[in-house]
């Protein structure tokens, strides 16, 4: 990239590694934090590395088969704070450089105005962005994963891109090795990547007529390590009968009886038979005449989105929550995509770009549907769909402006630029806040001694960017109390109900 091109793009990601930076320092301990300080194998307090190891054992034949991210956990929790806190900072700002990597070209503006849209609507968008981004035990488990598995999957992009590949073999060893531990971070991140990486390998075998020897062994070591993931006995064991009673299968039934209890059946068959015809006819519009029906649909989406954003409006009532609504930030990532979709085939996009995108997002719909056989659906769990949308966002973009749409990419940056800056505010204030309530509770805390019983304030949160959330103290409230060597531990809130 010529130098004039640095100087826009190297302040960016300054300020972003500065930013969260200053954030982790002000992160305090919370919920599985406290968890973690201790052995799952003999559930006392760990004193050496040598003891992780065969708390992994235990954890993965008791909880869960993320071992790789929860050994990162505990030895982090062996070690003074500042460490994490340096490292943390630096991979997050990898996670923005990684999804640059792919969209960047050489051309100043262009790659300027890309960073800005990533860094942007992250910010904005994702949900939970304190318990991915700033909690210990949560950016082990959510951001590292962004990282690690955006990283395997970039040659895959690359090569269906023409651009460069990895001809290294130190690099390619290196490579094998980063592959099984994607593979194994995490079960819907990883299974994004793996779903990515393995439409990437059928695209290129339909247009090459043959499969790239080496990124099909990469996919297939990366597989291994899903498959060590999800052979741990904790993760059968805990999955039995969770489909009938999932998250996302509970709020279908919830929908699906409101609806029902509102409307007469026949209603509701001629509704869904209306909205069928409608959606056979907009195909039908798209493919006979694309313009007209990439407009039509792009309106029904934006009408969708509106509708729904207002609802979420009516049920927040403030800007803080409104923006951590996770319903609110996945409509607005899906819909998003969707408009961009629609806004490229209406303009005659490269198909490369277009199967790029599409391939990309469904991949983080993966990472979704896969909370199909969960109990519950956390807001962070989104943080693969909301990068594989976004990514796939600014493929469309790019492509539009290298088709002569500059305005798009453009307005967009500008758009979650504004929205970050006038949220910044709002998360510095809300994080400052946490910091300030946990450092007096912690000192209040280490005055007593262990045949005391603790009774404390909740720590209020206004928003989704500090890690801590409404609970999390009450359901830890055990390991918290053996953390400082306390008889018990309790939070008012639950204590009066």
């Amino acid at each position: 990239m010529a130098k004039h091109a640095r100087l826009g793009i190297v302040p960016v990601f300054v300020l972003l590694f500065a930013l969260l930076l200053v954030f982790n320092f002000l992160t305090p301990m919370t919920a599985d934090d406290y968890l973690f300080t201790f052995s799952h194998a003999h559930w006392s307090r760990l004193t050496g590395v040598d003891e992780i190891v065969p708390s992994m054992a235990a954890l993965r034949q008791n909880t869960n088969g993320r071992v790789f991210a929860h050994f990162f956990v505990q030895l982090f929790l062996l070690w003074p704070r500042w460490i994490f806190n340096i490292l943390n900072a630096g991979l997050g700002a990898l996670l923005f450089y990684v999804l640059y990597r792919y969209v960047r070209c050489g051309d100043a503006r262009r790659d300027l105005a890309a960073l800005l849209f990533l860094a942007g609507a992250l910010f904005v968008l994702l949900p939970a962005f304190g318990q991915v981004f700033l909690w210990l035990t949560g950016a082990c488990n959510y951001l590292w994963t962004a990282v690690l598995t955006l990283a395997f999957l970039y040659p895959f992009y690359a090569r269906y891109f023409e651009r460069e590949s990895l001809r290294s073999p130190a690099l390619r060893v290196l490579y094998l090795i980063l592959g099984f531990f994607a593979g194994g971070w995490s079960e819907n991140g990883s299974l994004a990547m793996l779903c990515a990486a393995f439409g990437f390998l059928a695209l290129l075998w339909l247009r090459e007529k043959r499969l790239p020897r080496f990124l099909t062994l990469s996919f297939l070591v990366a597989c291994a390590g899903f498959l060590f993931l999800m052979s741990a006995p904790s993760e059968w064991s805990g999955r039995r009968g969770e489909v009938a009673e999932s998250t996302l299968t509970r709020a279908a039934a919830k929908l699906w009886a409101a609806v029902s209890a509102r409307l007469p059946a026949a209603l509701i068959a001629v509704a869904a038979l209306l909205a069928l015809a409608a959606l056979a006819l907009l195909v039908w519009l798209i493919v006979k005449k694309r313009a007209l029906g990439c407009r039509l649909c792009m309106a029904l989406v934006a009408l969708v989105l509106l509708a729904g954003l207002a609802l979420f409006w009516r049920k927040s009532g403030s800007v803080a929550a409104f923006v951590s609504e996770p319903g609110a930030c996945l409509l607005t990532a899906g819909a998003l995509w969707l408009l961009l979709m629609l806004r490229g085939l209406e303009r005659g996009l490269d198909a490369r770009a277009l199967y790029a995108a599409l391939l990309l997002g469904l991949a983080g719909l993966a990472s979704v549907l896969i909370f199909l056989v969960a109990v519950y659906f956390p807001a962070r769990s989104a943080c693969p769909f909301l990068c594989y949308t976004t990514l796939a966002d600014a493929t469309l973009l790019v492509s539009l402006w290298e088709k002569g749409e500059k305005r798009d990419l453009r307005a967009f940056a500008a758009l979650f630029t504004l929205l970050a800056l006038l949220l910044l505010p709002l998360a510095v204030s809300d994080i400052v806040s946490v910091h300030r309530q946990s450092a007096a509770r912690d000192a209040y805390l280490r005055t007593l001694g262990p045949e005391d019983d603790a009774v404390v304030e909740p720590v209020i949160t206004r928003s989704k960017y500090p890690a801590t959330w409404p609970g999390d103290e009450d359901y830890f409230s055990g390991d918290i109390a053996y953390y400082y060597g306390l008889h018990g531990f309790a939070v008012t809130d639950y204590v009066n109900d």
